[in-house]
């Protein structure tokens, strides 16, 4: 019985770390409620942004159509203290955010006026800890 509960308290944080991410994709694709099509999904899990660093960023590559309607979604885990905040960038000009003017949002669009490579940032606002899965998707 012993080494039973060994075993599961030395595997639950592994555990814990991969529901989060697939969780929250499924609540990320969830919220799109028909109006888009699931494309693609960003992972993240980042830790606290360490005294005199700069703030941890996962960054991803994607091609994006011109023409296209695009969103950009992102569900957070609750159980950390971080709240994503989910940018799109063509080169250094950002193009769309989940945080406007001191806000937080689920979700942005993007009209493509350009075929080509953007990347898309991923960072936990005032550098804290968090867990989150970006959605892309095309919209209906």
């Amino acid at each position: 019985m012993k080494k039973i509960l060994f075993i599961i308290l030395f595997i639950s944080p592994f555990l814990l770390k991969a529901q989060c991410n697939q969780t929250l994709v499924d609540i990320a694709v969830k919220d799109l409620k028909g109006a888009a099509s699931y494309l693609k999904d960003f992972k993240v899990r980042l830790k606290a942004q360490e005294p005199r660093k700069q703030q941890p960023v996962a960054k991803f590559s994607i091609t994006l159509s011109k023409g296209q309607s695009y969103r950009f979604n992102v569900a957070a885990d609750k159980g950390l203290p971080g709240q994503p905040i989910i940018q799109l960038y063509d080169g250094n000009k950002l193009q769309g955010s989940s945080f406007f003017k001191g806000k937080d949002y689920k979700s942005f669009d993007f009209p493509c006026t350009k075929t080509g490579q953007y990347l898309v940032f991923i960072t936990f606002n005032e550098g804290k800890e968090g867990c989150a899965a970006g959605v892309l998707s095309v919209l209906k």
